[in-house]
């Protein structure tokens, strides 16, 4: 698994707090509070592969994938089963294996009574044949009567907390919690309450992803709390976080993390434009490499979670792919070209602004790239991805840029490196046709505008 926002010390975190607390008799809960795509399903598959499989018993349960069940439990159950099916599987578990089978036999029944009385579902033909299978094993397993006494969900609850005690003299449990803020205010709730009545006092480790703020609002929906816009928001958060202390023992922040500089995020999408270096004597070379390349994404996506860059990269390959179907092609589909086609949809898709960008000229002798609609309007989306748009007007900032005398005493803007060259193709920029080196650029700019006018023209409507 690659690694792409450095999310390994928070993983390490997670697995010193796991060495610290897995014995536990009390359990521990850990929530891990993100944003929606901030990859926290990565993480937690990441953690996951690292931790020793000799040692840990791990149960994944999504909640969301899972709540087409109507009781939790029945839901968490089979995550569960599923897990020990795929150990029992393995050879390696040795003297284990008894509690293995017998641990399988147990929850299923479990879960055939509770699903039988639910839903009217007669299982027994399933339990027939399990019981078949581990002939060896049956005696060790809940008996016939012990399954009429399954009936009352407590009952139900007990006996399960009983399968994990055995569990727990062979393995350390963990059990992973994600996608619980992606469900139904209720059975996010619902679900909570299980966990809880399953796993309070036992010696089990929780790891539960959630997005705070999002499941917040289920939490006030469940229990009739009606907070006012007005209301301060640490209200809100403090009635949140009064209520989840019942159930996470504690809470660690996820930022949108730090993109490392690769290539990988963009799925192959570079692969289908190239390099482009072009000298000049009057200005330092201008060279949009690979290194140039990651150097952009690094700092334009610093911070944005990995969902929303996806997204973005898939409609900019869309886009280009009917650009070039259209007939009209640049000269050569270069690094330029690709940022150029990444910030229009950034504008376009993200921020819904067909005006794409101008420059301002600051009093502090530099310039600075800006859209219109995010900056100059009360757009909706411009507070939602403030952080983007900072990304932006960061990564074009530049000095001016100036060679002579004359040009000391303009306003005119030069190119004399990558960004430079970028934002020329961005905004209409003043230009200076009496310098030869500065027209050669200039033409090379206007050529590729043929191509990027029609881009823009089909991202326009497809979003508009």
């Amino acid at each position: 698994m690659t690694d792409h926002l450095s999310r390994q010390p928070f993983i390490t975190l997670l697995k010193n707090i796991i060495a610290n607390q897995s014995n536990n008799k009390n359990g521990f809960s850990v929530a891990i509070d993100g944003d929606w795509g901030s990859g926290k399903t990565w993480i937690l598959d990441a953690l996951e592969s690292q931790l020793p499989n000799d040692e840990y018993l791990i149960f994944h349960y999504n909640a969301w994938e899972n709540d087409f069940y109507e009781e939790p439990l029945v839901a968490l159950l089979s995550v569960m089963l599923e897990s020990l099916r795929q150990i029992k599987k393995v050879k390696e578990i040795g003297s284990r294996a008894n509690v293995v089978s017998s641990s399988i036999l147990a929850l299923s029944k479990i879960v055939g009574v509770i699903t039988e009385k639910k839903l009217g579902v007669n299982l027994s033909d399933t339990f027939d044949a399990i019981k078949n299978t581990n002939a060896a094993l049956h005696d060790a397993a809940l008996t016939d009567e012990d399954f009429n006494t399954l009936l009352p969900l407590s009952n139900a609850l007990k006996q399960v907390r009983k399968v994990l005690s055995e569990l727990n003299s062979d393995f350390k449990i963990l059990l992973v919690v994600d996608e619980l803020d992606r469900c139904l205010p209720e059975y996010a709730i619902k679900v909570l309450e299980r966990l809880h009545h399953v796993c309070n006092k036992m010696q089990v480790f929780q790891i539960i992803s959630i997005d705070k703020f999002n499941l917040a609002d289920s939490i006030c929906k469940v229990f009739g709390k009606n907070f006012l816009k007005t209301t301060p928001e640490h209200n809100i958060m403090q009635f949140v976080d009064s209520y989840l202390q019942k159930f996470i023992d504690i809470s660690i922040p996820l930022s949108n993390g730090k993109p490392d500089k690769s290539l990988e995020v963009m799925n192959g999408l570079e692969k289908t434009f190239c390099e482009w270096t072009r000298d000049n004597s009057a200005g330092a070379p201008i060279n949009f490499n690979e290194n140039f390349l990651e150097e952009f994404l690094a700092e334009m996506f610093s911070g944005i979670d990995r969902r929303l860059q996806e997204k973005i990269f898939s409609q900019v390959e869309l886009c280009h792919k009917m650009t070039l179907a259209t007939g009209v092609k640049p000269e050569l589909c270069s690094y330029a070209i690709l940022i150029y086609e990444i910030v229009s949809c950034i504008a376009s898709y993200v921020f819904h602004s067909k005006n794409l960008c101008v420059v301002t000229n600051n009093s502090n002798g530099t310039f600075t790239l800006v859209f219109k609609d995010v900056e100059f309007s009360p757009n909706p989306y411009a507070g939602k991805y403030k952080q983007l748009a900072e990304n932006l007007k960061d990564f074009f900032c530049l000095s001016k840029t100036l060679y002579t005398d004359y040009a000391a005493k303009s306003d005119n803007f030069f190119i004399c490196d990558e960004k430079s060259y970028l934002m020329k193709f961005l905004a209409n920029i003043i230009e200076n046709s009496g310098f030869y080196a500065q027209k050669i650029y200039f033409d090379f700019i206007a050529e590729d505008k043929v191509f990027l006018s029609k881009y823009d023209e089909i991202m326009h409507t497809m979003l508009f």
